[in-house]
């Protein structure tokens, strides 16, 4: 039985078993025509109400608030929360109420998009994603509860990817300080938000400081809003990237290594990334690396060696293993045979001089799955990814701000090396390779596993739905018994 008015009486009462369907989907619609106020909307029995209507139209919603969504709307109030209802059947989905800053992500089976309309919004969703920061922070163990709040914070302007990518070994432990964008005239409400939800601990190791400020997030404007939230802070400045490279690799090295003040592996290898300030897109899947690992990350040009890379470089008495992303082109071969007098020269390329007679033609999406493949025993460095039930992160070449800033996907969680796609509606063909050949099948269930995960950063115009959902189409689970299936593999082909 549906009363869909405010009529005094038994007017306009529709019994179900009495009306035709058209009938009752009509009184249904008529409903939602009634003053918001109307307390057949916000009376006791306005649930029982929405439910009728739920149950008929599937339209309900539950949430701290309502959005108008299509022409109609109804509101009802349900022990504190809201029922909201629309003929459109769009829904949102709400923030915990412990969080209310928190956004959602939109996943498939294979895929997990990371939202944000600009770089402040997606290295807030980067942040919200690994850190739920929902024990309190005076618990006994919350200082060393890694997986709910980071122990402190990088903060860098979202103008300058030569400074965002110098400041990505502050991720790593012991600093553990993902990367938030501020600028030159304060910190966005957005990054202002997050700071507070996710309550850092401050570095044990180094004083207890919450943040570093590189570049020019050391500004009057920034300081004094950490300030005002208790917040200590040290700032990382330098004339020149180079020189602030050095000073990042001096800083880093003193808290992770203070024996030598080198950052070193478990090995005792002293790994350095190194990239060329002439192209800097090459060097941007380094910054994944340098949050899981302890690295150096310095610069060079593409024809001459800085001063203060030479001095880093010198710190570490010949052990140096120096990683230089791209080919010659990127790092001439006179800068190679230079930096060979400090310790070990491996290039990260899509050259093999098995497979190719000549140089291939050397780009950054080639470049990063090159270095997603690579594996270097000696220097313990490369994700040696080349079987299914592992996490990659994908960005717009184009968007630094997504790469630098979701580095941390790398560094905790799934530890999901960076890819690049140079188009919003189309993956590159050689990702698309990529990610097919190490698609996960199975000989007996798919139960069994193991599962990729691609996390998706950045708005739909850096990368469009369509090609999200293809990702996740080629890394389903593939039934490796088919006749046809010719792609995939084991999770122990990554061992090889």
């Amino acid at each position: 039985m549906l009363k869909p008015n405010d009529d005094y009486g038994g007017h306009g009462i529709y019994i179900g078993w009495n009306a035709t369907v058209a009938e009752w989907d009509d009184a249904i619609k008529l409903g939602g025509n009634l003053d918001p106020a109307s307390p057949w909307l916000t009376g006791p029995f306005a649930q029982y109400r929405a439910q009728f209507i739920a149950d008929k139209w599937g339209f309900m919603s539950r949430g701290a608030g309502t959005s108008v969504i299509g022409n109609v709307t109804a509101v009802a109030a349900n022990a504190g929360n809201q029922i909201a209802l629309s003929w459109d059947g769009i829904f949102t989905v709400p923030p915990p109420p412990e969080s209310p800053t928190l956004v959602p992500t939109i996943a498939t089976k294979t895929t997990t998009r990371l939202y944000g309309a600009n770089p402040f919004e997606e290295a807030v969703s980067v942040t919200q994603h690994i850190w739920p920061a929902v024990v309190p922070e005076n618990a006994p163990t919350e200082n060393d509860n890694v997986p709910d709040r980071p122990w402190a914070l990088t903060l860098i302007t979202q103008d300058d990817p030569l400074t965002g990518i110098t400041a990505a070994p502050l991720i790593h432990f012991p600093d553990d300080a993902p990367i938030l964008f501020v600028t030159k005239d304060g910190i966005p409400q957005v990054t202002l938000n997050e700071i507070k939800r996710l309550g850092d601990t401050g570095i044990s190791r180094y004083g207890n400081v919450d943040a570093f400020l590189v570049g020019a997030a050391a500004n009057p404007a920034v300081e004094r809003q950490l300030k005002e939230i208790g917040l200590k802070y040290v700032a990382v400045t330098a004339p020149s990237v180079p020189e602030l490279a050095n000073k990042v690799d001096q800083l880093y090295g003193s808290i992770e290594n203070p024996d030598t003040g080198v950052p070193a592996m478990a090995n005792g290898a002293e790994n350095v990334m190194i990239g060329s300030v002439d192209a800097y897109q090459y060097v941007l899947p380094a910054t994944h690396w340098v949050s899981h690992m302890e690295s150096g990350l310095l610069w060079v040009s593409k024809d001459s060696v800085p001063r203060a890379t030479v001095d880093a470089l010198e710190r570490r008495r010949g052990m140096a293993r120096m990683y230089l992303f791209g080919g010659p082109k990127q790092i001439s071969a006179a800068v190679a045979k230079q930096l060979a007098q400090y310790g070990t020269i491996i290039r990260v390329t899509n050259d093999d001089i098995v497979a190719f007679n000549a140089d291939p033609v050397d780009n950054p999406v080639d470049t990063a799955i090159a270095f997603a493949k690579m594996w270097d025993p000696m220097g313990m460095v490369g994700w040696k990814i080349t079987g299914p039930g592992h996490g990659f992160t994908l960005v717009n070449i184009d968007d630094w701000q997504a790469a630098v800033a979701s580095a941390p996907l790398s560094h905790l969680g799934f530890h999901a090396p960076l890819l690049f796609t140079d188009s919003a509606t189309k993956l590159p063909s050689a990702d698309d390779g990529y990610l097919r050949s190490v698609a996960p099948t199975y000989l007996t269930t798919p139960a069994d596993g193991p599962y990729n995960m691609t996390y998706v950063i950045g708005s739909w115009n850096e990368i469009g739905w369509p090609q999200q959902a293809h990702v996740d189409y080629i890394s389903e689970m593939g039934n490796r018994r088919l006749w046809n299936q010719n792609t995939g593999g084991r999770y122990t082909d990554s061992s090889q």
